[in-house]
């Protein structure tokens, strides 16, 4: 009679740890992301926003589109991750991902150096050398750069300190 009440019991403990498990997952799926969403959309320049899980590491994706003040919607951005890294994936092209990808040295030196007015003046200098409109910003807390090429726009953002809020940025 023991044997059987503690396999009953075992059974109903399991039975409720599954129902509480499951209801933290259709939680978060069904209320927290379309709250999420919501919020995003209100953001202008973000397409949409979702939590990714990916190897035991959450973040936050956060798809583009045409962004015209990326401090701003960083920032924004910010208040809704929770905490949380995020991904911004943008509209970039191969042109447009190959002029920055050699634009690292000027952007790097003028990190490591902090000599950030030249490293503006060189960035802006080759993206206009290969046909791309340049936008440059920084804060106290990272640099946001926009390169736009006809209707692809590429976006990052390089964070100073390395915080680990922003993960590299990638296309859509």
């Amino acid at each position: 009679m023991t044997k059987q009440r503690m396999t009953l019991i075992s059974v109903v403990g399991l039975l409720v740890f599954c129902l509480l498990l499951g209801g933290q997952i259709i939680y978060q799926r069904k209320w927290v992301d379309a709250t999420l969403l919501n919020q995003s959309k209100q953001i202008p320049g973000v397409e949409s926003a979702k939590i990714v899980q990916l190897n035991d590491q959450e973040y936050l994706e956060v798809v583009m589109n045409h962004v015209s003040n990326l401090p701003k919607v960083t920032q924004e951005v910010l208040k809704l991750s929770g905490g949380k890294a995020i991904l911004l994936k943008d509209s970039r092209n191969e042109h447009l991902e190959r002029t920055f990808n050699q634009m690292q040295f000027a952007l790097q030196e003028g990190i490591t150096q902090g000599n950030f007015s030249e490293m503006a003046r060189n960035i802006e200098a080759q993206a206009i050398q290969a046909g791309i409109r340049p936008n440059i910003s920084m804060d106290s807390e990272a640099i946001y750069i926009t390169l736009e090429d006809g209707e692809s726009q590429l976006i990052t953002v390089v964070e100073r300190r390395q915080q680990g809020r922003f993960l590299p940025s990638e296309g859509k």
